[in-house]
């Protein structure tokens, strides 16, 4: 990745300018800030979305923080200190930390959390297994540790192993007695990465026991040698993009520079296809935000590869009984574990209002990560929510249902259920509401681009006569 961005450092100025003001842009005017989902976002047959973090690293990882995450033998903590402002200023509910073992696999489970003054331990029969940070709102984020390496177990309630060199071991394994240990210390075990695994190597985890993977993943988005290599595309062209959002004389709201590697990762997304077939695999978006790639202010006064920043991209919804008003990790390993969510690119706006599920011949709604009879599946389209940045112009929104990786129908409503299979959605967004946010040559950027990726309903049965 320096690669990458040395490439960026020479076409910018070192010296930017003060933050623009672009409250006279629109409607509502571009926000590095997004609602609280309990606030904006509706629940849907009661169920509350909740927005988070899937893939995130701290100054326990050894390539964060602009490769030196632990200056005198300690974390960071101006970067860690900006790591919780993310959190905080992009309004997540929770946030699955994936640190490398290298240094994370060496140090004590509790000081994974990180602890500031104010953190509150979320504990169970006395033991701490994740931390709620206090945010200047009153709202608060809920951190999980985990670990990436050869697999990502996400919500580690313990370390896997006995001690620092039995974590190591296990962490860069993927055998079934390491996924068992993984699961063991109670976390979800997922696939970083899709991209760069063949579809035998992912079938074989999968037939281990590991649980889901990504189906995007930020740092194969940008690095070039992954473009190319692992996901056909073009390695470069995007630093020639993007400069009407990073060149200090742009125009283009500085956030929006993600567009120009905002498409379908087809690669993983047909590998989470194929592997669907025969069980449920979660699909997840991997952030991979290390805070180690761009130290260099941007034309809004924050450096390029801010948390904040790339937070702001996207997130991973999950849906969560709206009863429920303080969420634990019970609550959120049980919705991630089930499937029971959808991936969601909120540099276009937050969708409020999505759903999908299936409903049977008896009337029981069956959700997304479920076996279920056949039936009619029912797509709710999105809206922007209340606080998402626009203009005047409005945006067009459609919907593809996919059965087993396939176009099978699209639009949103009913629609009865073609026989056994594992059907999807995918919703595309033409931004013509951020029309006033991209620069002097706004034609370039408005195009549709994926909006949320459902997780799958498989169908397993069928109705008499079928």
């Amino acid at each position: 990745m320096w690669m990458i961005w040395n490439l960026m450092l020479a076409c910018m100025s070192p010296d930017a300018p003060p933050k623009s003001d672009s409250s006279d842009l629109g409607t509502i005017p571009w926000s590095g800030e997004l609602a609280r989902t309990s606030e904006e976002l509706p629940p849907q047959r009661g169920w509350q979305p909740r927005r988070g973090i899937v893939h995130l690293h701290s100054p326990w990882s050894h390539d964060a923080c602009d490769g030196q995450p632990m200056p005198d033998g300690k974390p960071d903590s101006e970067c860690l200190a900006d790591l919780r402002r993310g959190l905080c200023e992009t309004k997540m509910d929770f946030a699955y930390l994936t640190d490398h073992p290298a240094h994370a696999a060496d140090q004590a489970y509790e000081d994974l959390f990180h602890t500031q003054p104010g953190d509150e331990a979320v504990e169970v029969n006395g033991v701490q297994i994740a931390s709620r940070i206090p945010c200047e709102d009153d709202g608060s984020v809920l951190w999980m540790p985990g670990i990436e390496d050869t697999l990502m177990p996400v919500g580690l309630e313990s370390h896997a192993g006995t001690h620092s060199e039995n974590n190591h071991e296990i962490y860069d394994s993927a055998t079934p007695d390491a996924i068992e240990a993984l699961q063991d210390s109670g976390s979800v075990v997922l696939v970083a990465h899709t991209e760069g695994k063949d579809l035998a190597t992912l079938t074989d985890m999968m037939d281990a026991g590991v649980q889901g993977l990504e189906i995007f993943n930020l740092h194969a988005a940008f690095d070039p040698s992954k473009r190319e290599d692992d996901l056909g595309l073009d390695g470069l062209a995007w630093l020639t993009e993007i400069t009407p959002f990073t060149s200090p004389d742009g125009t283009g709201e500085p956030d929006l520079f993600f567009l120009a590697v905002l498409q379908e990762q087809t690669v993983s997304v047909q590998r989470w296809d194929a592997l669907s077939q025969d069980s449920r695999v979660i699909g997840v978006a991997g952030t991979d935000a290390h805070q180690n790639v761009l130290p260099l202010d941007l034309r809004d006064g924050e450096r390029g590869d801010s948390y904040r920043r790339m937070l702001r991209w996207f997130s991973n919804h999950l849906l969560i009984d709206e009863e429920i008003s303080e969420i634990g990790p019970t609550h959120t390993d049980e919705a991630l574990s089930a499937g029971r969510g959808y991936v969601a690119f909120e540099i276009l706006g937050t969708p409020a209002g999505f759903d999908f599920y299936l409903e049977d011949a008896d009337g029981v709604a069956h959700e997304m990560g479920s076996n279920a009879p056949s039936g009619s599946l029912v797509v709710q389209c999105p809206s922007l929510s209340a606080r998402s940045p626009r203009g005047l112009e409005t945006p067009e929104i459609s919907a593809t249902i996919f059965k087993n990786g396939e176009e099978w129908s699209a639009g949103c409503g009913d629609f009865p259920s073609d026989g056994p299979g594992v059907y999807r959605v995918r919703v595309d967004i033409l931004p013509k509401h951020l029309t006033d946010f991209l620069g002097d040559e706004p034609k370039t950027w408005l195009h549709s681009y994926p909006w949320v990726y459902s997780n799958s309903i498989r169908v397993t049965q069928t109705s008499e006569g079928e």
